[in-house]
């Protein structure tokens, strides 16, 4: 199995389309993935074929992710775990150091991972999410500059 993490294109959307519609009950718009939503976006390519994607919000020294998902079909291979350090790990070495997201509280997968790797519960957003409706749980995670991580 190859792995390959790329700057997301506009060439990559329909894929992204696809697998954000199969991930998601209430999925983003198409029009919702403009170009300043994927500037800082990157795809996750296993043998060739795109099978996830991470979206980020960065300002300054600080990243959001905005959305993030791994085709069904590849899921629990450690994909998404994948995606999430090496994009990450890009994001640092431009110099963001801190990171936050946005979690449906009933989403234990991803919030597993999120812990796995230093993320914090900093609060919840009351019913933030719909179909159906559910608290949202914000996570966050500050890199220091000695290069040791610190959960915020």
């Amino acid at each position: 199995m190859q792995r390959l993490v790329h700057t997301l294109t506009r060439a990559d959307l329909p894929q992204v389309f696809e697998i954000e519609n199969r991930s998601f009950r209430d999925p983003w718009p198409l029009q919702a993935f403009s170009e300043e939503v994927i500037a800082h976006a990157r795809a996750l390519d296993v043998d060739s074929v795109l099978c996830g994607y991470i979206l980020y919000h960065v300002v300054l020294d600080e990243a959001v992710i905005l959305n993030f998902a791994i085709d069904p079909d590849k899921c629990r291979q450690g994909h998404g775990e994948y995606l999430l350090l090496q994009s990450m790990r890009e994001l640092i070495q431009s110099g963001c150091t801190r990171f936050f997201l946005d979690v449906r509280r009933s989403n234990s997968p991803a919030l597993k991972l999120y812990e796995k790797h230093g993320f914090m519960s900093l609060g919840i957003r009351k019913t933030y999410y719909s179909d159906p409706d559910e608290d949202a749980i914000v996570m966050g995670k500050i890199i220091t500059l000695q290069g040791n991580q610190h959960d915020s």
